[in-house]
């Protein structure tokens, strides 16, 4: 039986709940992480039947320990299930209608998975951010974090169902970050996917992903016109308020690129390699 977004927060908090006990260093992650995320910045939410989380091993706990530790220590809370012979805990979660469902729970570690870095949480460019549920904290990756993954697994799941949900959450997350944040370089071909099947959000893409592989150079900001710029080639290239590409105009007479901005004339001092507004 599904559960509904606000469902799955609840599950969220009382498996955090009882990891917390625990005192274990964890992140919530996949689509339970993309729910909470969307929550924390009250935009519409999709649920997923299961919880995907990571934590890092430490001399207490790793992920099959502190699995086994959940449906040992709180059997009323966590049952075992056991899938190709790896048990796995289940969360016991009772629905708004007072019926029973059993969660399944996902847990990794760095240690048993090197191949992800990502999985790290000793390093702080693995973002987390912490939601409040219910009086609970729960820590979950962030949208620089969960953008990346979307766009890797996309590629890695043409094909399927899941690939769809992929993409159209990497366009939500697209949103949320800041710019030039996300280096892609190590993933090109999942880059290329992306802007294949969502040709849309490739402008937005080059904003907030560095792949010059396949999105060219970053864009950068400048303040003093207002705009986004970045040369293509040997031209000058600057975005409007719509993110509509246009080139920066010759002035023949006095040798210089320029731009009408929002701020005013504003031109390409090419010693300074900088726009500057003309006073």
């Amino acid at each position: 039986m599904p559960i509904t977004p606000n469902e799955l927060s609840r599950a969220a908090a009382t498996l955090a709940y009882y990891l917390n006990q625990a005192g274990v260093t964890f992140s919530i992650s996949g689509g339970a992480a993309g729910s909470l995320l969307r929550q924390w910045y009250n935009m519409e939410r999709r649920a997923t039947d299961d919880i995907d989380l990571v934590v890092q091993p430490d001399n207490n706990f790793n992920a099959e320990t502190i699995s086994k530790w959940l449906y040992e220590t709180y059997p009323d809370a966590f049952s075992k299930k056991t899938v190709y012979g790896v048990s796995l805990p289940t969360l016991v979660f009772v629905k708004d209608d007072g019926s029973k469902v059993h969660i399944d729970i996902e847990i990794f570690d760095v240690g048993a998975w090197p191949q992800r870095p990502q999985y790290d949480l000793s390093n702080a460019t693995n973002e987390r951010i912490t939601v409040t549920v219910d009086g609970v904290s729960v820590p979950i990756f962030g949208a620089t974090w969960q953008l990346r993954e979307k766009i890797v697994t996309a590629y890695e799941r043409q094909g399927s169902n899941k690939e769809r949900t992929d993409l159209d959450d990497a366009e939500v997350l697209l949103d949320l970050v800041q710019d030039n944040v996300l280096d892609l370089t190590q993933h090109e071909e999942a880059v290329r996917h992306f802007v294949t099947k969502r040709p849309g959000s490739r402008r937005l893409l080059q904003l907030k992903v560095y792949c010059p592989a396949v999105l060219g150079d970053p864009w950068t900001w400048y303040e003093e016109a207002r705009v986004y710029f970045r040369f293509e080639g040997n031209i000058p290239k600057y975005l409007d308020e719509t993110l509509r590409c246009h080139d920066l105009k010759w002035d023949k007479d006095n040798g210089v690129y320029y731009l009408t901005s929002a701020t005013g004339l504003v031109f390409w001092v090419n010693e300074a390699y900088q726009l500057v507004r003309w006073t």
